[in-house]
């Protein structure tokens, strides 16, 4: 029984019970839980957490590509397959995030747009 609590947010659930929710039913529920509960609740944010890790591994992936291809010497196949994996990677994390910015951007739009025609509607 959940006292004092107005909303069944993760905070109430835990105080509760003292754990998270859990059954055969809900399962996929449950982990959605525990996930937010071991991120903090920014598991919907993760979109913007890959841009800065995006720019790093860019900046990494370049140094390091630009300094593997300058000495070449026998012992640097390694390194370069290195250095360009994480200048790829840093490529590809800047696309996601690219890409979800796009799409949380047109899911707002779109929210937007039903919102005033449920307005308009209204009227």
């Amino acid at each position: 029984m959940m006292t004092g609590c107005k909303s069944s947010s993760l905070t109430c659930l835990q105080g509760a019970k003292g754990s998270l929710p859990t059954g055969a039913g809900h399962d996929s529920t449950a982990t959605l839980n525990k996930l937010a509960l071991a991120t903090g609740g920014t598991e919907k944010s993760w979109h913007r957490c890959i841009f800065p890790f995006g720019i790093v591994s860019l900046v990494i992936g370049i140094a390091t590509t630009c300094i593997t291809f300058k000495f070449n010497g026998p012992q640097m196949g390694i390194a370069k397959v290195v250095s360009v994996a994480t200048l790829a990677f840093g490529v590809v994390l800047l696309i996601a995030a690219f890409v979800c910015w796009r799409a949380r951007r047109e899911r707002q739009r779109k929210k937007r747009e039903e919102s005033v025609a449920l307005e308009q509607g209204a009227l």
